[in-house]
């Protein structure tokens, strides 16, 4: 028992997944976006909205995350950053979480728009807010969905 293809069907397929990685930087750009407000939202539910405490709130390492984006015609990558000197501290905590471990956090977290909290205030600093591996766990969420989608209509045709 052999396969037929459609040679028609076939090339058509193949032409629409060229297609859909002919939309990389544009779905790029859009993640990028999405994950700097992701970014953005997870520094307000780590820091900002939380009980006040030691330090003053001054609004600086909200000013210092950053999300970039580059693509290529079969690769896309995003970064979300923060260039504040204390940026580590905050993500990772005081406490010796690695960052292995907050990311297999961040990627088994139920709904990846929900930004990843762990109990981090300005009480309790000294815990982990991981701020930048839940924007780029969502990242990665965003691009295998965004880029799915484009797949998956290609396929259809």
């Amino acid at each position: 028992m052999g396969i037929k293809l459609d040679p028609r069907a076939l090339e058509t397929a193949l032409l629409g997944l060229q297609e859909a990685c002919d939309d990389l930087p544009q779905i790029a750009g859009k993640v990028r976006d999405e994950a700097l407000g992701h970014a953005i939202l997870g520094a307000q539910a780590n820091i900002y909205n939380t009980e006040a405490g030691a330090y003053e709130r001054t609004q600086t390492y909200l000013r210092g995350l950053d999300a970039t984006a580059r693509a290529t015609r079969t690769t896309v990558t995003v970064t979300v950053s923060n260039d504040t000197e204390y940026a580590a501290y905050v993500e990772a905590g005081r406490g010796g979480m690695s960052y292995a471990m907050l990311q297999q956090l961040a990627l088994m977290q139920g709904d990846p728009s929900d930004p990843l909290t762990l109990g981090r205030s300005g009480q309790r600093w000294v815990l982990p807010g991981p701020v930048l591996t839940g924007a780029q766990a969502y990242a990665a969420h965003r691009m295998r969905e965004l880029f799915g989608e484009k797949v998956r209509a290609a396929v259809r045709r």
